[in-house]
């Protein structure tokens, strides 16, 4: 069958991944086309110089007022009827979020297979809004039921770790112990931070990765690891006797007017000297900062059973944490030459049989590195480590396993970029080829409630409220 691809925003990310994904199938599928490009008149000088050094160009291309993709209400008449005249039966969404949705609901219309960015929808105000909070679940749910009503219709979510070589060996050696032993999940604890400091400046203006539409992390690199945690939560439903019907969920965060009393104009001078600090001053002042979205996150649940605790988790999600940036001024690529580094550690108990942890650590951003890019502080450093009480059930103490291999590099035809980018290019061919896939929207409906519940909670924290919920499992579990 003949693919016409249509990419709907070309972004840092779509550049860094899509771009070359599609130049890889085009090139080695004579039944691929790419068709249709779309994105803001405003970035239409950048797109030109990008496009300008590439073999595989797009036959159709479509700019857009601001006004027109940032928060739309339907998509463009121009961009509808581009689809029905080119055939276009394959879609990449990577608009910033507010546009996803107006997209996902014309594919579905239309009846075209897509996949689309984290997060699925991004409602505006979420911190401090229950009702726009509330809108996360809603959305996603109503999209899912949708594509089953419609023939043809797709959509699967690009959450690459639900694809990643390591998180799939951690899911399997969980999974099996918690379903021979017939004991859950008991702990987990997930922390990221990927280092993304923002200058005040760039607060107000930067539209990739915002923060004045009133979210942040959560929305940005925070969406993957909700995913993951809801992922594990779900492991333990196998053992019915005690699957929670209950979860406890305590969330706070900090915002980018927090941010700025722990960098305050002084050390602005300090580092980037007094015109810097100066320039920087009245936007670390502004009062709009305290309507602006999440820099970290903090949540920690608790899974009951019959108010019995059967498993405590806990999410440490940063933007605020460690990072290699040492300049005032945005580089040309603000998504990975921009000082960000990658912290991610996990931690799995379960009961006193196991201890499964992941730890995955950069040193230097991404085309720095002087050490192996598989050893801490490389690119693509990922370890696990699996603690067995072998006197129970056998096997070793403890075991490391290193997920740094060329073989991956060999096994697909694109460009290796790392075990993230590679499982991107997995999912991106379920789409192309019609391949099962593990991604489908409906299965982030769990992953979309959770992220409600904690926005929620934040919500309550920002109106002065306790952020505390309790709720059912029903829909998360």
């Amino acid at each position: 069958m003949r693919k016409f691809i249509a990419l709907v925003g070309l972004g840092p990310h779509a550049m860094r991944i899509y771009y070359p994904y599609i130049e890889g199938i085009v090139g080695r599928d004579e039944e691929a086309t790419f068709d249709l490009l779309i994105d803001l008149e405003m970035n239409r000088e950048k797109i030109e110089a990008f496009l300008h050094t590439k073999q595989v160009k797009p036959g159709k291309i479509i700019f857009l007022n601001q006004d027109e993709q940032i928060n739309p209400k339907q998509v463009h008449p121009s961009v509808a009827e581009a689809f029905r005249e080119l055939n276009i039966n394959r879609v990449i969404v990577a608009t910033e979020p507010k546009a996803h949705k107006v997209y996902l609901e014309e594919c579905i219309r239309q009846g075209i297979p897509a996949i689309t960015d984290k997060p699925i929808t991004a409602p505006v105000n979420l911190i401090s809004s229950i009702s726009a909070a509330e809108e996360i679940y809603d959305d996603v749910a109503q999209l899912a039921a949708r594509v089953q009503e419609r023939p043809n219709a797709r959509i699967l979510v690009q959450c690459q770790r639900r694809n990643h070589e390591g998180y799939k060996k951690v899911f399997e050696v969980a999974e099996a112990v918690v379903k021979e032993y017939g004991i859950p999940i008991t702990y987990i604890s997930v922390h990221h931070s990927d280092g993304m400091w923002n200058m005040p400046d760039e607060l107000f203006y930067r539209e990739n990765h915002p923060y004045k539409y009133g979210y942040g992390k959560l929305m940005h690199s925070g969406y993957h690891f909700i995913d993951l945690l809801s992922t594990l939560l779900r492991l333990n439903n196998q053992l019915e006797a005690k699957k929670p019907d209950s979860i406890a969920l305590f969330s706070e965060y900090s915002r980018a007017i927090d941010q700025q009393s722990v960098i305050a104009n002084s050390e602005y001078s300090r580092f980037f000297g007094k015109d810097i600090a100066d320039r920087f001053e009245n936007f670390s002042k502004n009062d709009a900062l305290a309507d602006f979205g999440e820099v970290d996150s903090f949540t920690q649940l608790q899974l009951m059973k019959d108010e019995r605790i059967i498993t405590t988790a806990q999410l440490s999600l940063m933007q605020s944490g460690f990072s290699q940036r040492a300049w005032p001024d945005l580089p040309a690529d603000a998504y990975k030459s921009n000082g960000r580094i990658r912290h991610e550690y996990v931690n799995i108990h379960i009961g006193p049989l196991m201890s499964i942890q992941v730890h995955s650590y950069q040193s230097k951003q991404i085309g720095e590195q002087s050490i192996s890019s598989y050893e801490a502080g490389g690119n693509n450093h990922f370890d696990i480590y699996i603690f067995r009480n072998s006197n129970l059930i056998g096997g070793e103490a403890f075991e490391k396993i290193e997920y740094g291999s060329d073989d991956l590099m060999k096994t697909h035809e694109s460009n290796y970029l790392g075990h993230n980018e590679y499982a991107r290019f997995k999912l991106l061919d379920e789409l192309m080829y019609n391949l099962p896939s593990n991604s489908e929207i409906a299965d982030h409906i769990a992953t979309n409630k959770l992220l409600s519940e904690i926005y929620k909670n934040h919500s309550r924290q920002t109106n002065g409220d306790v952020p505390y919920s309790k709720i059912s499992t029903k829909e998360i579990l």
